[in-house]
C-alpha cells in the first residue's frame, strides 16, 4: 500500500499532496475545516519557491494569477530610501500572489477525492509498520506514513513531541487587501517602511490587488482598540509615508486580519519513525524574511523526493529532516534577528539602525541573494 496520510490542507499540505501524487504515491489529505480556503493575504514567492512551482509544472499558471516583482525596497517611516535590493536577477521570477490563488493552483492539480474535509485529527497508533490515524468524527485510516502539515499549533507535533507551546515574539500583525493602488506605488516593488517598534509594507498581487501588512510591538492576545482595527491603524500610521494611511483608509474593515506572531527555537528531531512534520508544524518562523510559505513548498518537494528514493519511510524521513533542518534553522534565526531590529523604539536607536542599513546595503543584498539562490 502506497498511501501517505497528510494532516492539514493548507499550502504545505496541498503542495505535499501534489508532489507525492507526481512521485507515484497515494496521498490523502485530512483537513479540519469544512471548506478549503486560505485567508485573504498575499505572499511573495521568492526564487527558491518559484523553483518548486517550476518543478511541479505550475510556474506559468502562477505567473498568470500573480504579479512579477523586481525590487525589495526598505525605507524610513517617511519614505527615505535605506536599501534597494534588485530581486529580478535570478533565472526564476519572484511572484506576488494571493494565498488563495496559490492554494487553488496546488489543490486543483490533485484529484478532489484526495482531500477529505471536516476531519479533526486526534491521535495515532502504529501497527505492523502502518500508521493508523484517528479523527474526532470516529473515522480511522491507515497508511505507510503520516505527515503533519497542520500549522503552528500542530496536533501531530503534540502527539509525537509533546505539548510545548510556541513562543510569542512581542509583535502583533495586521494584513489588508484592497483594489486601491496609491500614487506612491512603484510598479514591481515591495516597499517596506521601518519606524520605532512598528513597520509597514505593501506590494502588488495579481488581478490588480494591493496587499499591505503592518506589525507593531504588543502584548500577547492584545484586543482590538475600542475604535476598531481600521481607525486604530489610521491613528498609528497617520504621520507615515502618505501611501500608508491612504491604503488603510481604502481597505474595508472586513478585509483587515490580525494575528499575533510566534515561532519556535529550532530543535530536532521533528520526525518519529514513519511520522514527520512539515512547514509551520516543523519550523514556524516570523514573517520578516517572507519565507514561511516558501520553505513549506521546499519541504513538500524534498519530502516527496526522499520518499521516492528510500523505500522505507523511516529512512526517508530521517533523510528529509537532515536535508531540511540546517536551512530552516538558519531562516528561523534570521527571521527572529530581523524581528528584533524592528522592536527598537528609542529614536536614536531607530536612527542608528536606519543608518546601518544604508551602510550595509550590499551585505543585505547578498544575504537576500544567498537565501533565494537555494534550489531544493
Amino acid at each position: 500500500m502506497n498511501r501517505v496520510i497528510i494532516i492539514g490542507g493548507g499550502i504545505g499540505g496541498a503542495a505535499t499532496a501534489l508532489a507525492l501524487s507526481r512521485a507515484g504515491f497515494e496521498p490523502v489529505v485530512y483537513e479540519r475545516t469544512k471548506e478549503l480556503r486560505e485567508v485573504g493575504a498575499g505572499i511573495a514567492l521568492w526564487a527558491n519557491a518559484t523553483h518548486i512551482l517550476s518543478q511541479l509544472g505550475l510556474l506559468e499558471a502562477a505567473k498568470q494569477v500573480g504579479y512579477l516583482t523586481t525590487n525589495y525596497k526598505f525605507n524610513s517611516q517617511r519614505g527615505k530610501e535605506l536599501v534597494n535590493v534588485a530581486i529580478d536577477r535570478f533565472e526564476l521570477p519572484v511572484i506576488g500572489i494571493h494565498r488563495a490563488e496559490l492554494h487553488q493552483l496546488l489543490w486543483c492539480n490533485v484529484p478532489s477525492e484526495r482531500f477529505i474535509l471536516g476531519e479533526s485529527f486526534e491521535r495515532f497508533e502504529r501497527k505492523n509498520n502502518q500508521v493508523h490515524a484517528y479523527f474526532a468524527s470516529g473515522l480511522s485510516v491507515e497508511g505507510k506514513a503520516l505527515i503533519g502539515a497542520d500549522g503552528l499549533r500542530s496536533r501531530v507535533r503534540s502527539a509525537i513531541l509533546g505539548n510545548e507551546p510556541p513562543m510569542y515574539r512581542n509583535f502583533k500583525t495586521w494584513r489588508g487587501l484592497t483594489d486601491y493602488v496609491p500614487s506612491g506605488y512603484r510598479p514591481g516593488y515591495i516597499q517596506e517602511f521601518l519606524g520605532g517598534g512598528k513597520g509597514f509594507g505593501f506590494m502588488m498581487l495579481g488581478k490588480g490587488k494591493m496587499y499591505w501588512y503592518a506589525a507593531a510591538t504588543a502584548i500577547e492576545a492584545q484586543p482590538d482598540a475600542v475604535m476598531g482595527r481600521k481607525k486604530e491603524l489610521e491613528t498609528m500610521y497617520q504621520d507615515w509615508f502618505p501611501s500608508i494611511p491612504e491604503l488603510i483608509t481604502a481597505t474595508d474593515e472586513a478585509n483587515i486580519l490580525t494575528t499575533d506572531l510566534y515561532d519556535r527555537p529550532p530543535t530536532q528531531p521533528w520526525s518519529q519513525q514513519n511520522i514527520t512534520l512539515l512547514g509551520d508544524a516543523a519550523h514556524p518562523m516570523l514573517p520578516t524574511m517572507g519565507q514561511g510559505a516558501c520553505t513549506a513548498l521546499e519541504d513538500a518537494y524534498v519530502v516527496a523526493k526522499c520518499l521516492k528514493e528510500q523505500s522505507d519511510p523511516i529512512a526517508a524521513f530521517q533523510q528529509y529532516e537532515s536535508l531540511r533542518f540546517p536551512r530552516t534553522k538558519a531562516i528561523v534565526e534570521q527571521s527572529l534577528q530581523s524581528g528584533k531590529m524592528g522592536e527598537l523604539k528609542n529614536p536614536l536607536a531607530v536612527g542608528l539602525r536606519n543608518t546601518l542599513m544604508k551602510v550595509m546595503g550590499s551585505a543585505i543584498s547578498s544575504s537576500f541573494k544567498s537565501l533565494h539562490t537555494y534550489r531544493a
